[in-house]
């Protein structure tokens, strides 16, 4: 009877768990660091996308960060509940958000910084344009469909802007970008629609 414990506790190692049920591997239990060790446990859930090693880490926020690495790098947005602390889950969220272009992490963001990135990121890789509209700085919101509108050729789109200053200059450079004259007569304020008219006289002496 006293070789059964001792060839359980064989079994478990071998099959690459602990008694208290972790997940270890034999290359990173050999690292000596703890820092290091844990380190090379995250590395391995993000290589393998195999989120019990991060159970084998000792400490707290590495180990809502390698949950954040395995959330991120699967693109697996439930998983992202595990973490516990508010600033990995926050990187988690915004990070499945912009690399699935899913909008709605970006609500649940702390701070309204991340969630300005969050939305334009989404908004200019989709061409989502309304998203813009969702950024709580006007400038930032503006420039956001400004892009979009030079990279569409959509000229309705900036008429979507904020300011009129804004959406006039979207329009000046609009009819340059498309070599359209007849654009320069949307302005309505004269001073800037002759600056237009201008632009192309210049060009076609």
């Amino acid at each position: 009877m006293k070789y059964i414990i001792p060839l359980l506790i064989l079994v478990l190692v071998a099959a690459g768990c602990t008694t208290t049920g972790k997940v270890i591997s034999s290359d990173c239990e050999l690292i000596d660091d703890a820092t290091d060790r844990d380190d090379c446990y995250v590395k391995l859930t993000a290589s393998t996308l195999n989120r019990d090693y991060c159970s084998a880490i000792e400490d707290d926020m590495t180990t809502d960060y390698c949950y954040q690495e395995f959330a991120v790098n699967s693109k697996d947005l439930e998983a992202c509940n595990i973490i516990e602390s508010r600033y990995w889950l926050d990187i988690c969220y915004k990070e499945i958000a912009k690399s699935t272009l899913n909008p709605s992490p970006c609500y649940v963001l702390s701070a309204v910084v991340d969630k300005d990135e969050c939305f334009e990121t989404i908004a200019l890789d989709s061409g989502n344009y309304p998203l813009c509209k969702e950024i709580s700085d006007a400038t930032r919101a503006d420039t956001c469909i400004k892009e979009i509108a030079y990279a569409t050729g959509n000229i309705d789109l900036c008429s979507e802007m904020t300011s009129k200053v804004s959406e006039i200059n979207c329009l000046g450079n609009m009819a340059i970008n498309l070599d359209d004259k007849e654009l320069c007569r949307k302005i309505t304020i004269k001073e800037i629609q002759e600056l237009c008219f201008s632009k192309f006289n210049e060009s076609e002496q």
